[in-house]
């Protein structure tokens, strides 16, 4: 913005003060009443906003249109173990088989509902009173009798609970519950009648339910009147109490209980079906208080209850990002005022920053919210918008941040022209706007272009988040250009209140004035700390700027040696201390970590086969698998748990052979690996293989590669390569696929963003030297401070390092290089504005001692934003060492995300280097050292010819 269409626009913004103020109050208050919330509307997850070309995501493509409603996309497990006792020693804890029968009884009752209800939602279940009956549709039948084998397991675990209860039978009232199941006679009563079941059965189970409960007619609710919406993702219950396949569930000191669900691991709704569950366990370990004795009841404290699982962590993961952004915006906004009330101490001061960026946040996640919802719903064509959770703590640290920054700079230059002509304050307003609307726009342009360029990331949460961030930064933006400057204008001189404007002399002193009187004893130390720094670094600059890089590229070198040292491990994002990576690692070490992540291998033919060829088919692939090493086990139609391998002989009498015989008849194996929907039988193969390695790690990868090339040898040996599609999927084809996804990104990004931000500053400054210069200081801050970053984490962490989150190194770059140059553009727009009165070193000396106070406390502002995204880890600790109420450090350890946290961390520490080094340090330096050569070699070309101040080029 060059300097006359500047002092038209600041004109018109102080003439239109009041009518400015007004309308942003009414755009405000009308997006906040029309505007969808931001969780209305965002996105969770990761691995299903890869692109569709990737293996994993068509993998995942094929099995929803081979298995439809009834696919498992991801699974809660109940874990039930004592860390230093067996669970099983002969007449020991017998406590933890009453608790496990209880909990069991509930959880098939509650999958009995949920089939019943889901078939009822379907809008296809048959509810006329005269003919009760399930519909013909196959897929209301195939719940129906989930929900009936579902039942009659829970009532024979409640007959074998109350068994073992004996003369132990607690001394409460009777309900539903407790202390027989009376509600699962009930309904399965009801059930049997709507099957048309012989009406002596159905006679047999009401009566029982009556029985049990008297009033069991009132009691139990319709099946529609329930609260089970939480619970609807739930397909299928398995656990170590069933015959065929429980031995799988069951170690001498763990059992689990695994949930399926029809809900990817990061669904929102895994939240509220997490507190059910959890929930549920509560209510277990409760009721086992008035049964047990108290020597049982002692011992019981000891049984571990967990639930885990992908998603449970999902769950976990989505909550405590939800904890994070509550924290980050409470602190955001205590942060910014603490800062601005101890820079400023002026009441008006401080209100009119804090003002100008709510509206800000207010109108910026409006426009968002309202454009997401409409590229929803079609309305703007070809417009790809989408939000997500986390995305919410960018904007508003940015938002903030920036906005603050802003603010900032023009209450300092105000300031300045105040002292100049105190009289007259709207000129003073128009000068201070005209003054700072250039090197505003170049700093936000450079933020806002540079987020723009992940728009080209073929990775969904990168697209959509940096075009999400930018269009905020540009709503903020207009907010501090236009709000910001009309309400200086309107509040007048009172707005320095209690503090009085500057004298001529006093001018000098970048951020003195602000919250200080005239009289105020050492109101010159700033002047004088700025003024002394500024001469140091102009009468050295050689030796300034080459020490200022030697002490930068040493962990500037530690940190481009670990740019790729990520981890992309989803549980390792919760606290140690948080229930599911606790069960999980029960899990690990009781029955290995490759036993709940195999990798799904699918063969898709062209063409349908008879059975016997399509069985034939299956086995050479299963026996091929088997050679690859790290294979532990190979799941399949014929063998659903990997039991038996080819070269097992097993006897056609023998007990193996009964249960390798009723493992394939169980209804989950037919579930799991029989993809019977039209046009997929006898052409679709679902193969699971369990390897050794964490299915996050890199070795799983190259077993997933060794997997890959084994099966394509296979068909080429054959000759059958054109005949079948071959597709991975699973958590470590997913992991491959994220990360050569997001590395391949990484890569453009990082062009993109350079290039954009380049292009800014050239446009900006108009020194194609100088503007690579800047690039060039703020790469070296973003390595520099990847390796201070890595090596904390890693020094916290010790040997249990696995990593800095995989989305840390982009988006630190993204945001550090473009929001990284909005003080060397502050900085060197005010060195450029100083040459056209003052030879080249006294601008530059001018410069840094007006702009050193107001860009450290911009920058101050900003690093904290950034580090209140760190609040998460350290508050509940502290609020609860100091007492606070509501404070609850051990809430379940989900209140940390590790990728936030670091992140944070990264971000307020980058800023805090560019702020007080680079921007102190490196750029006046070579300012000095470039305007020193030019001067040379034009006195060089001119002999004789004076001096002259070096304007722009």
């Amino acid at each position: 913005m060059n300097g006359s269409a500047a002092d038209r626009f600041a004109g018109l913004v102080t003439r239109r003060s009041r009518w400015i103020v007004l309308g942003w109050i009414v755009i405000a208050a009308t997006a906040r009443m029309i505007a969808p919330s931001w969780n209305s509307v965002a996105l969770d997850g990761d691995f299903k906003y890869l692109p569709a070309d990737r293996p994993s995501v068509a993998g995942d493509v094929l099995l929803d249109k081979a298995l439809g409603a009834q696919r498992a996309r991801s699974q809660m497990v109940v874990v039930m173990a004592r860390q230093n006792d067996e669970l099983h020693r002969s007449g020991q804890h017998d406590e933890d088989e009453l608790v496990g029968l209880d909990l069991l009884r509930r959880l098939y009752h509650r999958l009995g509902e949920v089939c019943v209800a889901r078939a009822m939602r379907s809008g296809q279940w048959i509810s006329d009173e005269s003919d009760k009956r399930v519909s013909d549709d196959p897929v209301d039948r195939g719940w129906a009798t989930v929900a009936m084998e579902a039942y009659s397991q829970a009532i024979e675990l409640d007959a074998l609970f109350y068994e073992r209860l004996g003369d132990r039978v607690p001394d409460e009232p009777v309900d539903a519950m407790h202390p027989r199941l009376a509600i699962a006679y009930w309904d399965r009563g009801q059930l049997r009648r709507q099957f048309g079941v012989d009406a002596t059965l159905v006679a047999d189970d009401l009566e029982a339910a009556v029985v049990l409960l008297a009033d069991i007619h009132s009691v139990a609710s319709p099946m529609d009147q329930r609260p089970l919406d939480e619970w609807l993702a739930l397909l299928d219950v398995t656990s170590w109490a069933d015959s065929v396949i429980g031995k799988r569930l069951e170690q001498p000191n763990a059992r689990l209980v695994t949930l399926s669900l029809s809900s990817e691991l990061a669904a929102t709704g895994n939240i509220e079906l997490l507190a059910s569950l959890e929930q549920m366990l509560e209510e277990v370990r409760a009721d086992a208080s008035s049964y047990l004795s108290p020597t049982q009841w002692e011992s019981i404290q000891d049984l571990q209850l967990l639930v885990t699982g992908s998603a449970a962590i999902g769950g976990q993961t989505l909550s405590a990002a939800r904890s994070a952004i509550t924290y980050t915006e409470w602190f955001t906004v205590g942060t910014i005022l603490l800062i601005l009330t101890l820079v400023y101490r002026a009441p008006l001061l401080v209100a009119v920053p804090v003002f100008s960026i709510g509206i800000a946040v207010i109108v910026a996640t409006a426009v968002v919210t309202m454009l997401t919802d409409g590229a929803r719903a079609g309305w703007w064509s070809g417009l790809d918008l989408r939000v997500y959770t986390t995305s919410r703590i960018f904007v508003v640290v940015i938002l903030f941040g920036a906005g603050t920054d802003y603010c900032l700079f023009l209450i300092s230059r105000l300031r300045e022209e105040v002292a100049r002509q105190s009289s007259d304050w709207q000129s003073g307003c128009q000068r201070a706007l005209t003054g700072v609307a250039g090197a505003i726009l170049g700093s936000a342009m450079t933020t806002i272009f540079g987020l723009g360029m992940l728009w080209f990331a073929d990775f969904g949460k990168f697209h959509h988040t940096g075009p999400i961030i930018a269009i905020c930064l540009l709503v903020g933006l207009c907010v501090c250009m236009t709000l910001t400057p009309a309400l200086l204008t309107l509040l007048g001189p009172a707005v320095f209140w209690p503090s009085v404007p500057a004298t001529q002399n006093e001018a000098t002193r970048p951020i003195s004035l602000v919250g200080r009187s005239r009289s105020h004893a050492g109101s010159g130390s700033r002047s004088w700390f700025w003024n002394a720094v500024a001469i140091a670094l102009t009468r050295r600059p050689w030796v300034t700027m080459v020490a200022g890089w030697g002490l930068l590229l040493i962990p500037a070198w530690y940190g481009a040696l670990h740019e790729d040292g990520v981890t992309h491990n989803l549980a390792r994002q919760l606290d140690a201390s948080a229930t599911s990576r606790q069960g999980m690692a029960i899990i690990e070490s009781h029955f290995g970590i490759g036993e709940s992540s195999p990798i799904s291998v699918l063969l898709l033919s062209s063409e349908t086969i008879n059975a016997d060829q399509f069985a034939e088919d299956r086995q050479s692939v299963v026996k091929s698998l088997y050679e690859v090493p790290g294979v532990t086990a190979v799941r399949h139609l014929n063998d659903p748990l990997g039991d038996f391998p080819p070269d097992r002989e097993i006897g056609l009498l023998s007990s193996d052979g009964w249960r390798r015989r009723a493992i394939q008849n169980h209804r989950l194996a037919k579930l799991y690996f029989l993809a019977d929907s039209d046009g997929f039988e006898n052409r679709l193969h679902r193969i699971d293989v369990i390897v050794k390695e964490d299915p996050f790690s890199l070795e799983a990868a190259d077993r997933l590669a060794a997997i890959n090339e084994k099966v394509a040898q296979l068909q080429r040996d054959r000759g059958e390569s054109d005949r079948w599609q071959v597709l991975t999927t699973g958590t470590t084809p997913s992991i491959v696929d994220l990360r050569r996804v997001t590395m391949t990104d990484t890569r453009r990004i990082k062009i993109a963003v350079v290039l954009a931000v380049g292009l800014v500053l050239i446009a900006v400054l108009r020194r194609w030297v100088l503007s690579g210069y800047l690039i060039a200081t703020v790469l070296l801050s973003y390595y520099a401070t990847l390796g201070l970053t890595y090596g904390f984490f890693r020094w916290i962490d010790g040997d249990a390092f696995l990593g800095l989150d995989w989305k840390l190194p982009v988006f630190l770059f993204v945001i550090l290089v473009a929001v990284g140059q909005d003080y060397n553009v502050y900085l060197v727009t005010r060195i450029l504005e100083e040459k056209r009165r003052l030879g080249s070193l006294a601008a530059v000396r001018r410069a840094v001692a007006r702009t050193g106070g107001i860009i450290t406390a911009c920058g101050l502002v900003m690093s904290a934003t950034f580090f209140s995204m760190t609040a998460s880890a350290w508050w509940p600790y502290l609020a609860s060492t100091l007492g606070i109420m509501g404070a609850d450090a051990s809430s379940n350890g989900q209140t940390t995300l590790r990728g936030i946290v670091e992140l944070g961390f990264a971000l307020g520490l980058g800023v805090v280097i560019d702020t007080l080094y680079v921007r102190t340090v490196l750029v006046p330096s070579f300012v000095v050292l470039h305007d020193r050569y030019r001067r040379d070699r034009r006195a060089r070309r001119n002999p004789g010819e004076d001096e002259a101040p070096l304007g722009p080029t």
